[in-house]
């Protein structure tokens, strides 16, 4: 029974990555289409959203099942309910990349706006935070997932970098401030990606350790 119940979480596991394979390539598709203005690429990321609903209700159905069924207890149960937990992040950040994509459409009409740099460099981080949260989880790897959550006010500030570069275009060309305001939406997606994987990284110090540092839980004892 031990055995068994253990494949079945090794197939949690399974899923949560093929899962977070499609997160990854929604947010690589998005971003590629948005340097070049494609809007065919562009609309096929709404297929990859709905592909990745599907998991995020499939993986918990089969969590739910395995909590009813083998009423585990500690670090086991704390595993199903942070991977119910985490495919509801991979889910949001699916959503962000469909609402990157989505600002292409506003875009294509809109003057070409010199290219933010900063964007691309915050972009590189977001993905390497995605990737390094999902293997801190599957590997139960809390050294990992600290790295993760010390990331992500780097990217809040390069956020605020993109945002006031794009202010200052605003200021310069009033023609640009549509394009402006899509870069700033784009910038702000990237960044909730961002928070989500911490989330997975915090999640994951609760699962391996049983410490909660969420909302600075630990300083406020």
């Amino acid at each position: 029974m031990d055995r068994h119940f253990d494949d079945e979480l090794q197939n949690v596991k399974k899923k949560l990555l093929e899962m977070a394979t499609l997160v990854e390539k929604s947010i690589t598709k998005s971003l590629e289409a948005l340097k070049k203005r494609d809007l065919k690429m562009a609309a096929s990321i709404r297929e990859i959203d709905h592909q990745i609903d599907t998991f995020e209700i499939k993986i918990e159905d089969i969590c739910i099942e395995l909590i009813a069924r083998h009423q585990p207890v500690g670090s086991d149960l704390r595993f199903l309910i942070g991977a119910i937990k985490m495919t509801n992040d991979l889910e949001r950040m699916g959503d962000h990349a469909v609402n990157i994509a989505d600002c292409i459409n506003f875009l294509i009409e809109q003057p070409h706006i010199r290219p933010v740099a900063n964007i691309w460099s915050m972009a590189k981080m977001v993905k390497e935070m995605l990737n390094d949260s999902v293997e801190s989880f599957i590997h139960n790897d809390a050294v990992k997932a600290q790295t993760v959550c010390e990331r992500d006010s780097t990217v809040d500030n390069m956020r605020d970098e993109t945002i006031r570069i794009q202010l200052t275009y605003m200021l310069e060309d009033p023609d640009k401030i549509g394009a402006a305001i899509q870069y700033i939406s784009v910038a702000k997606n990237l960044e909730r990606i961002a928070d989500l994987s911490t989330n997975i990284s915090e999640d994951v110090i609760y699962i391996t350790q049983a410490r909660v540092i969420k909302h600075h839980a630990e300083e406020q004892k």
